[in-house]
């Protein structure tokens, strides 16, 4: 692990050292946070995690990297869950139980509805799920549409789990960067059909986006391997 004077020492990596912004409520009614990057620069991105709720581990690793970091140096604005309240049902959806990362308001949004795989062990992906009554329906996608508009961030990386991938065809070499810098293959798809999606409301809009897929790892071991590689997504202002 590096140890550069941004880092801290391990003994008090335990509590965050300041507060975040809310930025909206869930269908449940939980704060929808963000803690805003400190560079005051154009360069500043947007990364988020937890849009699945049963996607832990990502949560875990960013609010770690944040915890092991000089507060001031945080260089891009960062959301620890889109999710809160699939975060704490255990589920991957909302509490409407709608799969927000099919929710957006794009031209391939499916009101059909969508399927996910119950685990990485399972041969089909035949868990139903709702993609909601109609375009950016749920209170959380409204919220993240609207942050984003607010920050203007350079570019978008969201965290996933469990595909073990980069999945990346933007043009700012950001997929290579981070395949290189978490050590993960980079591809152009993941091999589904992902409509409504918040990639694709990225494209739509023309913001530069990644989707960084961790592989099925404990919280335990995704500290352990992708710490270094998250403070210094977290800290560096040109990433």
């Amino acid at each position: 692990m590096s140890n550069g004077d941004q880092y801290k020492q391990l003994s008090q990596r335990g509590t965050f050292t300041s507060k975040p912004v809310e930025y909206g409520r869930s269908v449940l009614g939980a704060p929808l946070f963000y803690f805003p990057a400190q560079s005051h620069s154009p360069e500043a991105g947007l990364i988020i995690a937890g849009t699945h709720g049963d996607e832990t581990a990502s949560i875990a690793l960013l609010s770690s990297a944040l915890r092991s970091i000089e507060y001031s140096k945080l260089s891009h604005h960062l959301i620890l869950s889109v999710n809160p309240d699939g975060n704490q049902l255990g589920v991957r959806s909302n509490a409407n139980g709608v799969d927000l990362n099919r929710n957006f308001p794009v031209n391939n949004w499916d009101p059909s509805g969508t399927v996910y795989r119950w685990n990485s062990n399972c041969p089909e992906r035949n868990v139903r799920l709702s993609s909601g009554h109609c375009k950016a329906s749920e209170p959380e996608t409204q919220a993240l549409i609207k942050v984003i508009e607010h920050l203007s961030p350079k570019f978008v990386i969201s965290f996933h789990e469990p595909l073990a991938c980069i999945d990346s065809i933007d043009k700012l070499g950001l997929g290579e960067r981070l395949s290189d810098l978490f050590q993960l293959p980079l591809v152009s798809n993941v091999g589904y059909e992902t409509p409504g999606s918040f990639g694709t409301w990225c494209e739509q809009i023309c913001l530069p986006n990644v989707t960084l897929e961790l592989p099925a790892i404990s919280v335990d071991d995704v500290t352990q391997q992708y710490l270094d590689a998250a403070m210094q997504l977290l800290t560096q202002s040109r990433f």
